[in-house]
């Protein structure tokens, strides 16, 4: 049985009592994932990782992360991934010199299905993997700041998970420096469905 479900994240005051909660699952995976009309990020839980995502740039999805490992603090972990996936329609793609310098045309009998061009940058204990994706509908930038925390107390990755934001500044340093590419939100009041920033916790 799961510990982490709306019930007990209501009590100990991670989100809201008393709201509608719609949760989800199949029978062929193990675990669920909910959201509610009330929340503006996303469960999900499986045996193996816990992980909140919304499309609010305002949303501190490791925050939330941090106070499950606050509230269970022998919990065992693996790995925690800051990580925010940005998106764009190809008309952003003038801008984008660095996939002018990529072969243009595939191998005979072959079509590109995807280009994509990967930094990885490590400092201190994390790693920033960013990865810029260009397919036939959209351009993404997809950023995963990912630490390692097998055999850390719980206070460490608590600490890893409350720099989700700051390592969200980071990370778009990173794609303006190595892609030549500004990130840019749509107003708060009109969530944007091209941002995901999500929060996840290996256990």
């Amino acid at each position: 049985m799961y510990i982490i479900q709306p019930a007990w994240l209501a009590e100990v005051g991670i989100i809201p009592k008393e709201i509608p909660v719609e949760i989800y699952s199949k029978l062929d995976e193990p675990g669920f994932r909910f959201t509610s009309p009330k929340m503006t990020s996303r469960w999900i839980v499986t045996p193996s990782r816990i992980q909140v995502e919304s499309d609010r740039p305002d949303e501190d999805c490791g925050g939330a992360i941090a106070r499950v490992f606050e509230q269970l603090p022998w919990t065992p972990l693996v790995a925690l991934g800051n990580n925010t996936i940005y998106r764009a329609s190809l008309d952003e793609l003038a801008h984008l010199p660095l996939f002018g310098s990529l072969k243009q045309d595939p191998p005979t009998g072959f079509e590109f299905a995807q280009k994509t061009v990967h930094y990885g940058l490590k400092r201190g204990e994390t790693v920033f993997n960013l990865m810029l994706a260009l397919t036939e509908d959209e351009l993404e930038v997809s950023v995963n700041a990912h630490t390692e925390l097998q055999g850390h107390k719980s206070d460490d990755a608590q600490l890893v998970a409350r720099r989700f934001l700051q390592d969200r500044e980071t990370a778009e340093i990173l794609i303006d420096e190595l892609f030549d590419a500004s990130v840019n939100y749509a107003k708060p009041d009109h969530p944007s469905p091209e941002k995901t920033d999500r929060g996840n916790g290996d256990r």
